[in-house]
């Protein structure tokens, strides 16, 4: 089996189709990771002192890679962490796969691509003879799952999760940092925000949707939504009758939408409950809640929040959202990219792909 020196030597010939995905990386920065995660750089190769004792990491292999097409990112991000460790990768792709992947596959070097087998289905072998599954999908997929692989298997499972901007100085500069992370990957993936919350009450609140709005119009100008299905463009158009209804029914809401088809929505609400939205562009703005109010004022999906982006980042305001309990905090307008060291959903990726063994 080659070293985890060899293999990160080998991901760095991959590095400039890779960075768009995983961030940017040099070895340095892996074997950082592998310090970080593991206590050693070398605690996959050899026998590294861990207190009294003597330990060594061995990864879980074969390990069970089943990705969603939403975004890409998942797929790189975790076959990439089981190439890290030494693990044999199988992939179970999407109906449709996911064509940026694959191009990445083909184009490693023979000492990583022995360690990876691709699929769009799961036959018997990869479901009872994986080591452990690492699973990304909403709550029908995550469920799915764990009824077809076996009882006892380790499973590592991300997940439906949405993320939220919260903007205490509502500016111009807040709106296009805001823009950038609504329209990233068109709200598909967890670090999507789906809604902001402004401070300082229902008018510096409506004044910034109309600011908003005018940053997501200017950015699909730059660059266009690509074609969406039938179904996604009619929920969006649901979505906005339902605002309209609210609104001629007395409740403080509005719309603010693009002439003439779907490409992005703003809705203000001054009820702060988070509700996900049909995404593709479509974001709600709402006052934001004094913070001793948080989570009960966001509601039951505070419960599975993925990442808080905050205008400006600053401890004192990260300090104040302690109750939401939001596994990733970040400036707004990085929200959908996430450092190499992040914890994937609170947890720690890297090290959840080995068993130890002692020594002493």
């Amino acid at each position: 089996m080659i070293t985890a020196a060899q293999r990160i030597e080998a991901l760095l010939a991959s590095r400039d189709a890779l960075a768009l995905w995983i961030g940017d990386f040099d070895a340095h920065r892996f074997n950082q990771l592998l310090e970080t995660q593991l206590g050693s750089h070398e605690a996959l190769d050899l026998w590294v002192r861990r207190g009294d004792t003597r330990a060594r990491a061995f990864p879980l292999s074969p390990l069970l890679h089943i990705v969603s097409g939403n975004t890409p990112h998942a797929a790189f991000q975790s076959v990439v962490r089981g190439l890290l460790v030494g693990s044999h990768n199988r992939v179970k792709l999407p109906t449709g796969g996911i064509p940026e992947f694959e191009t990445w596959v083909t184009a490693l070097p023979g000492e990583l691509s022995q360690l990876i087998e691709i699929r769009e289905d799961l036959p018997d072998e990869w479901r009872l003879t994986s080591a452990a599954a690492v699973i990304f999908g909403g709550s029908a997929t995550i469920e799915t799952f764990r009824q077809q692989l076996p009882a006892g298997l380790p499973r590592i499972e991300y997940g439906p999760k949405l993320s939220i901007a919260m903007v205490f100085s509502p500016d111009r500069q807040a709106a296009d940092l805001a823009a950038i992370d609504i329209l990233a990957f068109e709200q598909l993936g967890c670090l999507s925000v789906q809604a902001v919350y402004v401070a300082g009450g229902p008018l510096p609140t409506r004044e910034f949707a109309l600011t908003l709005a005018e940053a997501l119009a200017r950015h699909r100008e730059r660059q266009p939504r690509p074609a969406i299905s039938l179904s996604d463009a009619g929920a969006i158009s649901n979505a906005r009758e339902l605002v309209r209804f609210r609104a001629a029914n007395g409740e403080d809401t509005a719309l603010i939408e693009s002439p003439g088809d779907t490409s992005w929505t703003v809705v203000y609400a001054s009820d702060p409950t988070l509700a996900p939205g049909p995404l593709n562009g479509y974001v709600t703005v709402h006052p934001l809640p004094a913070s001793g109010q948080l989570p009960a004022a966001l509601g039951p999906e505070a419960a599975h929040l993925s990442t808080v982006a905050l205008h400006p980042f600053t401890d004192a305001f990260a300090d104040r959202l302690e109750l939401l309990a939001a596994p990733r905090v970040c400036s707004l307008g990085r929200s959908q990219q996430p450092p190499l060291f992040w914890h994937h959903d609170g947890r720690p990726p890297l090290a959840d792909l080995v068993t130890w063994r002692d020594r002493g």
